[in-house]
């Protein structure tokens, strides 16, 4: 059994189910969280594809796409929704480094390859223009930001996770390998905008699960012929689980383990340093310097919703 704060038994559904009531109690109507963790880049993906598709409409019902809304100012408007429901006190902002960077393409060469398929719009200059200018309007805005050499968001949010436990908080990210964060960690939920609404623990160890199953979004492959149904059923027995790993290619399972479980990452101890670093600085908001780069970048739309968007972050710390 992996290490954490709250180990639960391999077998655990009714403490789950107990578990998942509390959080939709404590995320309802009244809901309030210490801090929001968020997914920056993962959210980001979700705006800027929101905002190409919007254009799209626009250009097949013959409407004038040149005052379009800048992506940014897609981007603030989910957060700004996500701070309105949730209230949190504080929220930080967690970046991907670049995906050949990453220190699990050491390990998986074809880790999130993603060249091979036919269903990926290419956006990766929105993405980067989108990051450039997102990064300097919150350093302005009450809000912390996160990006470490050849870490991952998640490797990050985990680390976040562990320095602020007990306080309450809230991930928001549609990535599964995300679950694993509330599933060790009980002042912890995860939201997903996707699916809008809170991710609910699953009954065994989601890690472990991975490990056996593989995870096609993140090019990682696990044994063939293990699903959800059969690996449920390895892990809710040691003996069985053992056998099958010693009677199979273990190396499979050993490095599945490496790639998701966020506590074995090898510069944990690093992450900490500096997250710990980061969550000591003090934040600041300045109105003059948005509104400059309202104009600099020309951010189409931010003006117009400006006390909508941008001042409920004004009393975040």
């Amino acid at each position: 059994m992996r290490p954490g704060p709250t180990n639960r038994p391999l077998n655990a559904k009714d403490d789950i189910a107990a578990r998942n009531r509390v959080v939709n109690q404590m995320y309802g109507e009244d809901s309030t969280c210490s801090h929001m963790l968020v997914d920056a880049r993962n959210v980001l993906y979700r705006a800027i594809f929101a905002s190409k598709a919007e254009e799209r409409r626009n250009v097949a019902q013959g409407y004038d796409n040149s005052n379009k809304y800048h992506h940014f100012t897609i981007f603030l408007r989910q957060l700004r929704r996500w701070v309105i429901e949730f209230r949190p006190s504080s929220v930080h902002l967690f970046w991907d480094a670049p995906r050949k960077d990453v220190w699990r393409m050491k390990i998986h060469s074809k880790y999130k390859d993603r060249s091979k398929s036919t269903y990926v719009e290419d956006i990766s200059e929105d993405l980067y223009l989108t990051t450039k200018v997102a990064g300097e309007f919150f350093e302005h805005m009450n809000v912390r930001q996160f990006y470490k050499a050849n870490q991952e968001a998640d490797d990050l949010i985990y680390t976040a996770t562990t320095i602020l436990h007990p306080e309450s908080n809230i991930i928001i990210s549609s990535d599964s390998d995300m679950i694993q964060i509330p599933y060790s960690y009980n002042s912890c939920s995860q939201y997903d905008p996707g699916k809008k609404k809170l991710v609910e623990l699953p009954t065994c160890d989601p890690v472990m699960q991975k490990a056996l199953v593989g995870d096609k979004s993140d090019n990682i492959m696990g044994y063939r012929g293990i699903g959800p149904k059969k690996s449920q059923k390895l892990l809710e027995d040691r003996s069985k689980l053992q056998t099958f790993i010693s009677t199979e290619d273990s190396h499979i399972f050993s490095r599945n383990l490496l790639l998701i479980d966020l506590s074995l990452n090898p510069k944990l101890l690093h992450n900490k340093r500096y997250v710990l670093k980061q969550l000591s600085k003090p934040v600041s908001f300045n109105k003059d310097k948005i509104n400059s780069l309202i104009m600099e970048h020309k951010v189409n739309g931010l003006l117009q919703e400006y006390n909508d968007l941008v001042m409920p972050f004004a009393k975040l710390k």
